[in-house]
């Protein structure tokens, strides 16, 4: 092993610790760095484990990815480490001591380097249980002890350590149990921050031109598709509710699999050649396109309805019991989603994007004429109002916005072809 490998994934690993991301990393990514430091220092997972020493999902979910680096070098897992680490710093950004951003992929695409957080857009926020042997927790929040503080001057690393690289701020405002409305304690913890970060990206993502779309598809193994390493932004994994965000997730993998899969065994040279893949690759290029748009719909809608929801309750029992004070749902939700959407229809938005926020327009102007209501009449009658117009429009946001993305789809398989033939013709 190279003595200079050794000394840049110990000075990596340093570093790591006191990362604090613009953007909370998303559960896979942070498995992922568990499981390359893991296999750094301790070679391959053991092949069975006691069943009472993973009495949580994450405990779990961290051994079952620490063993799919099996087999791999611990010299190749280092430098994977530091690699992976440098990705993530370029996705995430980086946030200064004074609480501003620098860095950050606010223009990341998934050509070059995937955008698993907004991957990842959500996340968890509550400190898992640490494993055997003194690891802090997948989630990266510190070991059981520390409160959860990733800054917890208590905290002694060692050589089986995973890295601490949960945001602190992110993670301190969502372990708040002070039970004084501020916070971001159990009983009120908001949607928003995961999924509408994610928009700007998802954005981006959908401005790939076809060129540079094909280009991607063409250096990637079929394992290691982009959207295979997306998850639910808006609610957690295991939450039913997410189960929209996990289908529009399925089927995208799905169709860029087959992609991937095709392209791999043609380029691998078939007895008698039936066609470029890049015919096939650009036939399937608007299905992505529309995959993405329907995903940003998606984490617009559920973010207002669960700001309905949460305002709804907040109205019935009180912001001391939910936790979520009005002024807050206004401030971190209602207004940022107005925003979102505004930027959707930007002139310099991907054709798809802005027909996307033309459908979401009934939202910017709901949430817009809530919070001028607020401002003139007080937070109490604004509430009112915009739970009042999100429950006589449901029918729009569960019945309309379905229809309207299967008719992009069925568009985008259309135009397909169109884009198949031009890349047929080309070659």
């Amino acid at each position: 092993m190279s003595t200079t490998a050794a000394a840049t994934f110990r000075a990596k690993t340093n570093s790591m610790k006191s990362w604090r991301p613009r953007n909370p990393p998303s559960n896979r990514d942070r498995l992922e760095l568990y499981a390359l430091h893991k296999q750094a220092v301790s070679g391959d997972a053991p092949p069975t484990t006691n069943d009472d020493e993973l009495s949580s999902v994450a405990d779990r979910a961290k051994v079952a990815a620490w063993r799919t680096k099996r087999g791999m070098d611990q010299a190749d897992a280092m430098a994977r480490y530091v690699e992976e680490c440098d990705r993530q710093l370029s996705v995430y950004g980086t946030r200064d001591s004074d609480g501003n951003s620098s860095g950050g992929a606010s223009t990341s695409s998934p050509n070059g380097s995937a955008m698993h957080s907004y991957s990842s857009p959500a996340a968890a926020t509550t400190a898992a249980p640490s494993m055997k042997g003194g690891e802090t927790s997948a989630s990266g929040n510190g070991s059981d002890n520390d409160g959860g503080n990733p800054n917890n001057t208590s905290y002694k690393s060692n050589a089986n350590t995973t890295p601490l690289n949960a945001p602190a701020s992110y993670e301190e405002i969502n372990n708040d149990d002070s039970g004084d409305g501020d916070g971001g304690g159990a009983g009120g913890v908001l949607l928003c921050p995961r999924g509408l970060a994610a928009v700007p990206l998802l954005c981006a993502a959908a401005s790939e031109s076809r060129s540079a779309y094909l280009a991607r598809l063409h250096v990637t193994h079929p394992s290691n598709g982009w959207w295979a390493k997306q998850e639910p932004l808006c609610l957690e994994v295991d939450n039913l509710l997410s189960i929209p965000e996990k289908l529009i997730i399925a089927f995208a993998t799905y169709v860029e699999r087959i992609s991937l899969i095709l392209s791999n065994h043609m380029d691998g040279g078939w007895p008698i050649p039936v066609m470029s893949p890049r015919v096939l690759q650009a036939f399937l290029w608007p299905v992505h396109n529309v995959f993405l748009c329907a995903w940003i719909c998606l984490i617009l809608v559920t973010t207002y309805l669960g700001s309905l929801v949460v305002m709804s309750r907040t109205l019935l029992f009180g912001a001391k019991r939910t936790n979520a004070p009005l002024g807050r749902l206004f401030m971190e939700e209602v207004h940022p989603s107005a925003r979102a959407v505004e930027s959707l229809c930007e002139q310099h938005q991907a054709i798809g994007v802005r027909v996307s926020g033309l459908a979401l327009m009934p939202l910017m102007i709901m949430c817009d004429l809530s919070t001028s209501i607020v401002g003139r009449l007080g937070i109490l009658m604004g509430s009112l109002v915009f739970v009042g117009m999100g429950v006589c429009s449901w029918w729009y946001w569960l019945c309309v916005l379905p229809w309207l993305a299967v008719c992009g789809l069925c568009l985008a398989v259309m135009s397909g072809w169109c884009f198949g033939l031009i890349e047929l013709a080309g070659n």
